[in-house]
């Protein structure tokens, strides 16, 4: 009696295990992103790793634990480290007179509007529409005195301060929680990381031999591509961040903005969004310079402003014309507005972790899409020949027949 399956039974067990491994993502759906910053991780310090098993001719259990060692011990002091710096930049932020913005905005808004009253515009029912509609917005503007007045009575204080306390109970419950979940959560990213770095450079060969032998350089060049792309990617972003931060830093301390120091800080670490995050970090050094002025220059707080804004564009331009090339190469190679739509959805999507994948995720669809297309056109290029990868040195090297020698057939004497 045979034992192979029939074609309907084979379909029936490969729609079953891909439902199955669906329901398993959905009940996993809490964990996927710390195995994603567990798998960045590794991918980060992976060539640290390389280069130990390379130069020193470590195993690579050894060179991984003595990784991760390093980062055990330099991470919370890091962090111990520049706690503080960011803090203090948050708070000097916060600490902005953001009233006094808005009253200089709102005395602004009716000045301008005073000026567009007293236009006078051709036709009686324009003229009165445009009066109606600026009258209504200064009324706005300015509340009645009809408002009511005097202190609550004791009743609604005692209820007030009874929802005051119980609301500052459970927040403090939850905090307690939230603060245990997150250490579990990072002793977990931590391991899974050890983890994913001992056995990571074994999973494209169990991948491989799933397939075709003749289909397996294609699939090794695509891979090697996305790899290169996401490991280029996230090296280049640590070096864009540090770099821009020292950048934007001395820049502003050039110009004499207050608070230069945690406006770099602030620059640097909202470099890791692409393209929004320059323009997010522009917004507080520009208050700074409208509302403070500068200690070295002698202009105006409008002039600095506009000095602001060019030295934020011209890093910009060093960025991508100078640093980036440099940095990332070609790894990412997508159009602006294709990179700003993508970080878009991926922080709708899942926040920060998604404005941080979207770049990355989109170059990789490009090479997948490109591989398809070559597939689906014939034109060969789906796996180009300098994709190819050489084999690792690790790797163990195959044995290669050598061909028999030809005997020369000889006529009898």
């Amino acid at each position: 009696m045979s034992t192979v399956w029939s074609r309907p039974a084979k379909y029936t067990a490969g729609v079953a295990m891909a439902l199955f491994g669906l329901y398993v993502l959905h009940l996993s759906r809490t964990v996927i992103p710390v195995l994603i910053v567990a798998g960045l991780l590794a991918m980060i310090v992976r060539p640290l790793i390389e280069w130990l098993m390379r130069r020193l001719r470590m195993r690579r259990g050894l060179a991984v634990g003595l990784v991760y060692l390093v980062l055990a011990v330099l991470v919370p002091l890091a962090v111990l480290l520049a706690v503080p710096v960011i803090a203090n930049a948050v708070s000097w932020v916060a600490r902005l007179d953001y009233g006094s913005i808005a009253r200089a905005g709102s005395k602004w808004l009716e000045s301008a509007l005073t000026s567009i009253r007293n236009i006078r515009l051709p036709g009686a029912a324009l003229d009165s529409a445009v009066d109606r509609a600026v009258d209504s917005a200064l009324a706005g503007m300015h509340p009645g005195p009809g408002a009511p007045s005097g202190p609550p009575p004791l009743s609604g204080l005692l209820q007030s301060l009874g929802a005051v306390l119980k609301t500052s109970f459970g927040m403090a419950a939850g905090v307690a929680g939230a603060v245990f979940s997150r250490i579990a959560m990072t002793l977990f990213m931590f391991l899974a990381s050890v983890y994913i770095s001992l056995s990571c450079h074994t999973w494209r060969g169990s991948f491989l031999s799933l397939l075709p032998q003749a289909h397996r350089p294609e699939w090794d060049g695509l891979l090697s591509r996305i790899d290169r792309l996401w490991g280029a990617f996230f090296r280049g972003e640590l070096i864009l961040m540090l770099v821009i931060g020292v950048m934007s830093g001395l820049g502003l301390a050039a110009l004499g903005v207050p608070g230069a120091l945690y406006l770099g800080v602030t620059a640097g670490l909202l470099e890791i969004i692409p393209n929004i995050g320059p323009i997010i970090a522009l917004i507080p050094a520009v208050i700074v310079a409208l509302l403070q002025g500068s200690n070295l220059l002698a202009v105006s707080p409008l002039v600095l402003a506009g000095m602001v804004i060019v030295l934020y564009v011209l890093i910009q331009q060093i960025e991508n014309n100078i640093i980036v090339p440099r940095v990332l190469g070609g790894a990412v190679e997508l159009p602006p507005l294709v990179i700003m739509a993508g970080v878009l959805v991926g922080t709708s999507a899942a926040g920060i972790l998604g404005a941080l994948l979207a770049t990355p995720v989109l170059a990789s669809g490009r090479e997948i899409l490109r591989f398809v297309h070559g597939k689906l056109m014939e034109t060969g290029a789906a796996a180009p020949p300098d994709a190819v990868v050489q084999p690792r040195p690790d790797a163990p090297a195959r044995r290669t027949r050598k061909p028999a020698p030809v005997k020369k057939r000889t006529g009898r004497g």
